[in-house]
């Protein structure tokens, strides 16, 4: 049998790489495969119909993700077409067909099973069938709600607070902890390509949760950019096992109506396994029930985002709101740091009885650019069940690790120097990767961060790779780039379409052609 170096082609239109490269590339390789996508394994400078090729023979499986944009596409035709001439009958079952929306299909793909994973079938089953398809097991079917066995309550004087320490391997999770289908995930978040390191940080989240009894509530703070979210996404699917932990929740207050009521009726409905129809009972009932829930073991919930609940993202700008109390504040509100105030009164009882019920056994994890006031004590510390860390700056070797992960070329001591002066700041970074990979006299090379400007200070060299990442896009990108600015919560692709020209259309499609590594199919 031939010794293939990855295991799934995925063959996609761009236009449906929302999902392909969110949920089913996670998907994909949190149960162990290898995969091979364009945006990311495709060579920089070589001929994108080269790389299709090579994703075709190097590929055990190829993955058809079939929509009315795939049918469309001349890109996905040639790969599927490639594929069929190695075996037409497709006796080894390399090409395997995934229906992700209703669409006319060729006859020779129309004779192929496909797996449905449309809007109304059944995703676990459609999960289970893929990734066993694939060669690995997947999630089984849900049957019945898991029924916790009650432990015994931990000593609070026998865990200290979960502190940084130095990177450490952590262990591999047997795939049969992989099963997290009968999780919550509410707003699954859209991991960026490349997520490198973080080890300590992970390794700190996994001792807080396994063995601090003392502290159920743990605020993960850090300004904007450094990657708070994508850390305890990755910390979430990879280090977390279900077999202590089967019921979890990660919700989002970033996204549209997904506030704190929301949350509260949307959980309490999964915990309750469907009984409970939270959306009758009044706010303060409700998180009096969420409460007594997490009296029980085995119940984790993830609140990312929590800085959109404080009263200094209440406006309309929130989504352009600095790390920084606004300076504009009412005097009166920043003197006592009103600012920091939840905006629900709900909520902020919610956190404070968190922190001071005694023997709650599950666990609330907050990440926020700001900490709630309301999880502090007067002259200074914290409520005595609550803690909080601070993310910190990319580790020099991570920073490495993540620019050749992206395809720039240097040592480690030109990129190391080429990413000092920005703090080892992760959006900056990101930012600066693919002005490097963009460069037109020097794509790729990590020489050509030297003609970036880094003088001023940090704040300023980090504007400063803002502005020339901004720079580099087509007009058509940027007059794109500035609708979308106006919209304070997300929109469908649809409503984009329908206030964009054709003109701008066609800008920014021809912009994207050549981009290296995410051919436009």
């Amino acid at each position: 049998m031939p010794n293939f170096p990855y295991d799934v082609f995925l063959s996609y239109s761009s236009k449906d790489k929302v999902w392909v490269r969110g949920e089913l590339l996670s998907r994909i390789e949190q149960a162990g495969l290898k995969a091979f996508i364009d945006f990311r394994d495709f060579r920089a400078g070589a001929p994108s119909i080269v790389e299709c090729e090579r994703g075709v023979v190097e590929c055990r499986k190829t993955l058809l993700v079939l929509t009315p944009h795939y049918i469309e596409s001349e890109w996905g035709e040639m790969e599927n077409v490639m594929l069929q001439t190695l075996s037409p009958a497709n006796r080894d079952l390399r090409m395997i067909p995934l229906l992700k929306e209703a669409c006319t299909k060729p006859l020779r793909i129309a004779a192929l099973t496909h797996i449905d994973f449309t809007a109304d079938a059944d995703q676990a089953l459609a999960w289970h069938k893929l990734l066993t398809s694939l060669g690995a097991p997947g999630p089984q079917p849900p049957a019945q709600p898991p029924t916790p066995t009650p432990a015994p309550a931990p000593s609070a004087s026998s865990s200290p607070a979960p502190s940084p320490a130095q990177p450490t391997a952590l262990p591999a999770q047997p795939r049969t902890q992989q099963d997290r289908s009968r999780w919550f995930l509410a707003h699954p978040y859209p991991m960026p390509p490349n997520f490198t390191g973080r080890l300590a940080e992970r390794a700190m989240l996994t001792r807080w949760l396994n063995e601090d009894a003392a502290h159920p509530l743990l605020s993960l703070r850090a300004l904007g950019g450094f990657g708070k979210s994508a850390l305890t996404w990755h910390w979430l699917m990879h280090d977390v096992d279900p077999a202590p932990w089967p019921r979890v929740v990660w919700w989002s207050f970033y996204e549209n109506d997904a506030g704190f009521d929301a949350f509260l009726t949307r959980t309490l409905h999964y915990l309750s396994g469907g009984t409970l129809d939270a959306a009758k009972l009044s706010a303060s009932l409700a998180a009096e029930t969420l409460l007594r829930l997490l009296h029980d073991p085995g119940t984790l919930l993830v609140l990312d985002g929590f800085e959109r609940l404080l009263r200094a993202f209440e406006g309309l700008d929130a989504a352009y709101q600095g790390d920084e109390v606004r300076p504009d504040a009412r005097p009166h509100d920043r003197e006592h740091d009103h600012e920091r105030d939840c905006i629900s009164p709900f909520a902020e009882a919610f956190l404070r009885h968190v922190a001071l019920l005694p023997q709650l056994q599950s666990k609330v994890l907050l990440t926020t650019r700001l900490t709630p006031r309301v999880l502090e004590v007067r002259g200074g510390g914290w409520l005595h069940g609550a803690h909080e860390e601070e993310l910190k700056q990319m580790q020099p070797a991570d920073a490495v690790a993540f620019f050749h992960a992206q395809g720039i070329r240097g040592t480690h001591t030109e990129i190391e120097a080429a990413c000092e002066p920005y703090g080892y700041h992760p959006l900056s970074l990101s930012l600066l990767a693919g002005w490097i990979l963009g460069d037109f006299a020097q794509p790729g090379e990590i020489a050509a961060a030297k003609r970036l400007d880094v003088s001023g200070d940090l704040r300023q060299r980090r504007h400063h790779v803002l502005q020339a990442s901004y720079d580099s896009l087509s007009p058509g990108q940027k007059e794109l780039l500035g609708r979308i600015a106006c919209f304070r919560s997300p929109v469908s692709y649809h409503a984009l379409q329908a206030i964009v020209t054709s003109e701008q259309t066609a800008s920014v499609q021809s912009h994207d052609r050549p981009a290296a590594g995410d051919h436009s199919k």
